[in-house]
């Protein structure tokens, strides 16, 4: 009778843990801010971007929410709403912005601070040609951008390139193999300061703004970089040398937060119909997040 007793707690024992696994609450999924305010260049490309980083946010793991900054006047932007109490709703932030942005040297130093306490980064495209007015964003996000190596003209013309895939393990280049043909506009970063004795150089194409920070592969891990040994060069003007370092795509660690950064996604297409580019943006978007 002792016996039967047992294991007829026992098994009630069982069910009770069972039912409270049962019901306990999923994981709350990652959240994800997108701005995409432009201060400088309008890209056609922001509305694409925003849809896509939304569906591919509904089926991996992370919820996106958009203001549509690409709509407001370049002259009237409103990011009145920055600050550490905004941000801390979210997981993540994710930029695909230009320009010096009307913010307070407070917000700024909230979204550096945001990042550095633990939480997610992810630029896209012109996100580099942000807030050169404020150092600690470019030290954040890895650099600053200097000039187009493939202007707009040759992108629209058909213009290709091969990156070099120097990471082939992380979750935005495991799916590349060793190398990706791409169309697309690539960016050549700052790698020296303004200095007011050379007031035309270290400016950037964009806006003529003056680069505060140099770039540098020891702050960042690059994961993509143009590969001038398969890329017809030739055209592409006297700056880009073969051998030389054109470093396109990276991850960093910023105190406890993750960053990840790739210049593409400057084609409105890419973002609508390209697989391959939208599985290198999710992977950079889930490992910032964590979810990788």
């Amino acid at each position: 009778m002792r016996r039967m007793t047992r294991l007829a707690l026992s098994l009630a024992l069982c069910t009770f843990v069972t039912g409270v696994f049962a019901h306990q609450s999923p994981p709350r999924p990652k959240t994800l801010l997108f701005l995409t305010h432009a201060a400088l260049y309008k890209h056609s490309s922001l509305a694409p971007a925003e849809q896509a980083v939304t569906d591919l946010g509904s089926k991996n793991g992370f919820v996106v929410t958009t203001l549509e900054g690409y709509k407001q006047d370049s002259r009237a932007i409103d990011l009145s709403m920055i600050s550490p109490e905004y941000l801390a709703q979210f997981d993540g932030l994710m930029l695909m912005t230009n320009g010096n942005l009307p913010l307070r040297d407070d917000q700024k130093q909230a979204i550096v601070d945001y990042v550095r306490n633990g939480h997610a980064l992810v630029g896209v495209h012109c996100a580099t040609l942000t807030l050169y007015d404020f150092p600690a964003f470019g030290e954040m996000l890895g650099g600053y951008y200097r000039r187009s190596i493939i202007p707009v003209n040759a992108v629209a013309a058909g213009k290709t390139a091969v990156l070099k895939v120097e990471d082939t393990t992380h979750p935005a280049t495991r799916m590349l193999g060793a190398s990706w043909t791409l169309n697309e506009e690539f960016y050549q970063f700052g790698t020296e300061v303004w200095d007011a004795a050379r007031p035309t150089e270290n400016v950037s194409q964009v806006g003529r703004l003056h680069i505060p920070l140099a770039f540098t592969r020891d702050r960042v891990h690059v994961l993509l970089s143009l590969d001038t040994a398969k890329t017809d060069i030739s055209d592409l003007g006297p700056e880009i040398k073969s051998g030389g370092d054109y470093p396109q795509a990276w991850t960093r660690s910023f105190g406890s937060g993750r960053v990840f950064y790739t210049a593409l996604g400057h084609r409105d297409d890419i973002w609508a119909k390209d697989d391959t580019f939208r599985a290198h943006v999710n992977g950079g978007i889930r490992w910032a997040l964590g979810l990788e």
